[in-house]
């Protein structure tokens, strides 16, 4: 059944129930990206948990496939084909591509949801002999209760690694360290749990995120920045301790409550000892702040960057909704996660710098500080698609509030799909709000609003008037972030100066993402109405001039970015 709502165009979603992304890589011999998804093919509800697939030339514009990759076929997953990975292609000229993923044969199958089942889960190995088109499974599935990873050179071996996520009951989460040799990727030797944190591990009640009892999708990366690297590790913690914006909000009963977890990441020192690895936290903090989630990353050979795939899910609405508009889910944007390194740091806006556990101080002579945080922005191949089409607004200067309480208008919309760039400056004593009501109608009483409170530290994107429809849950998002003072030795005195506020929002339909100074994300559903046109309108709360935009630029009308 077609729906009569909008679909989404720049974001991936299919006729069907999507959740994770899986084996995302590159293939030298075909010069394509692939990324898989877990999906259920016969309806808009969870279940019979199968892999689509995806490939692409740019990380942007994606071709599926029309049938299932794998589906739960044999007696080792027909509970399921869970989250997986891609191994390193062995010949970059043979056209062989292998994935590696969960193969379930009982539901439930991890220790928090007791009774516990052993050997419920397995580890199997599916194979491609002509660049992905089609996949066998191995004779010799399953090979192990695994996921899969590449670690380099840990221990001083040339070796691949394997991560089993999960946890330990009464102890804590953590991933399970196998080495894999690159002569057969079939063979796993356990070593040890690589981290060791107790559960609800939370170091900052503002500025980390709660670490949980569990984790899915651990993904090792090492980044770097210049001469400088951290080791990083991004996880899926599922808990039982909820955000406090979500936990408050006084939600419809017909629509069961979201499912506590977050999407985070953490910085840690690799230490070996006995030649066994571990990861020792450091610092950490929430890679997004809305309910994205089952991040899986790749590094691209091409690029040489490290190149997020997550999941938006749809927990906001009921069963019947999804059913009737005819997709659940949709894959966010691909993100580049890499260092972020800001030189002569002297303080955040109003929490000390070292209350905050998110970034990283390295003092300096004249007693400022480097610091080092995890960064995240939408892959640069995004700015191709906004440079070929109409430039809907280009506004310079505007000073915010224009009257009290009042907004500026920007522009109006005449597509559901539009990205808009700005940057603001801010005196932070007098503002104390700044943003956009986006999606909105003439007299406001539809609008989704996207704003950063300076004296809070957040971010966060308030969705109570996006629609009156009793069906959908208009729940909040929010996550911290906070704008930093660098010595500024321009003058003949140095003096600190506050950095602007860069806010990147690309609305797409029902998806809206939302990125700032390339270390905040979130995205999210914000479901509204087909208005058109609609109006984005800027505004302040403060003092007149309490906040000014230097430049705004909004694009309209982008191409989908899936092919047929």
């Amino acid at each position: 059944m077609e729906s009569h709502r909008t679909r989404p165009s720049l974001h991936f979603t299919a006729n069907c129930w999507i959740n994770d992304p899986c084996a995302p890589g590159y293939d030298p011999a075909t010069g394509l990206y692939h990324v898989f998804y877990q999906c259920n093919p016969h309806c808009t509800e969870w279940g019979s948990m199968s892999w689509g697939h995806l490939i692409s030339e740019d990380l942007i514009h994606w071709t599926p496939f029309t049938k299932p990759a794998l589906i739960p076929d044999q007696p080792y997953d027909g509970d399921g084909v869970f989250t997986g990975c891609m191994a390193p292609p062995e010949n970059s000229e043979t056209g062989s591509l292998k994935v590696i993923y969960s193969s379930v044969r009982h539901l439930p199958f991890h220790w928090s949801t007791p009774p516990y089942p052993r050997d419920a889960a397995g580890l199997a190995i599916a194979e491609s002999r002509d660049n992905g088109k089609t996949w066998t499974k191995l004779s010799e599935n399953p090979i192990l209760a695994a996921e899969w990873h590449a670690l380099n050179d840990l221990r001083g071996q040339n070796s691949m690694y394997g991560l089993v996520s999960g946890g330990i009951e009464d102890h804590g989460p953590t991933a399970f360290l196998y080495s894999v040799p690159h002569r057969n990727v079939s063979e796993w030797h356990y070593l040890s749990p690589l981290v060791n944190i107790p559960a609800r591990f939370q170091p900052s009640q503002k500025w980390s995120g709660n670490f949980g009892i569990n984790w899915e999708c651990v993904n090792f990366l090492t980044l770097e920045a210049g001469s400088n690297s951290r080791v990083c590790l991004i996880l899926g913690a599922e808990g039982d301790i909820e955000r406090e914006h979500i936990r408050n909000y006084k939600g419809d009963a017909h629509i069961p409550p979201r499912t506590v977890r977050s999407l985070l990441w953490m910085f840690g020192d690799l230490r070996v000892e006995n030649d066994v690895p571990r990861v020792e936290y450091t610092h950490g903090g929430y890679l997004d702040c809305g309910p994205l989630y089952a991040a899986n990353s790749f590094f691209d050979p091409v690029s040489k960057r490290h190149i997020m795939h997550a999941w938006i899910p749809e927990e906001d609405i009921p069963a019947s909704y999804a059913n009737d508009k005819g997709w659940n889910g949709a894959l966010a944007i691909p993100r580049e996660l890499f260092l972020v390194s800001i030189s002569n740091v002297t303080r955040a806006l109003y929490s000390p710098l070292s209350e905050i556990s998110s970034v990283e101080q390295v003092p300096n002579q004249d007693g400022s500080a480097t610091i080092y945080t995890l960064g995240i922005r939408p892959v640069e191949e995004i700015v191709r698609l906004r440079k070929r089409h109409r430039h809907s607004c280009q506004q310079k200067y505007i000073s915010l509030p224009p009257t009290a309480g009042a907004s500026h208008a920007l522009c109006s919309t005449s597509s559901t799909t539009w990205v808009l760039e700005a940057e603001i400056a801010i005196n932070p004593s007098c503002c104390f709000e700044v943003g956009f009501h986006i999606r909105h109608n003439s007299d406001m009483s539809i609008r989704t609003t996207i704003m950063f409170s300076p004296q809070e530290e957040t971010i966060s994107v308030n969705k109570a008037r996006s629609t009156s429809d009793p069906n959908i849950r208009n729940c909040p998002e929010q996550g911290p972030f906070t704008l930093f003072y660098k010595t500024d030795y321009l003058g003949v005195q140095p003096k600190d100066k506050l950095e602007s506020l860069r806010i990147h929002i690309i609305s797409d339909a029902d998806t809206l993402e939302v990125f700032a100074n390339d270390r905040f994300a979130l995205a999210t559903m914000a479901y509204s109405p087909d208005i058109r046109p609609a109006g984005i309108s800027a505004f302040a709360k403060g003092e007149q001039g309490s906040a000014v935009i230097e430049e705004v630029n909004i694009w309209e009308g982008l191409p989908s970015a899936r092919k047929v």
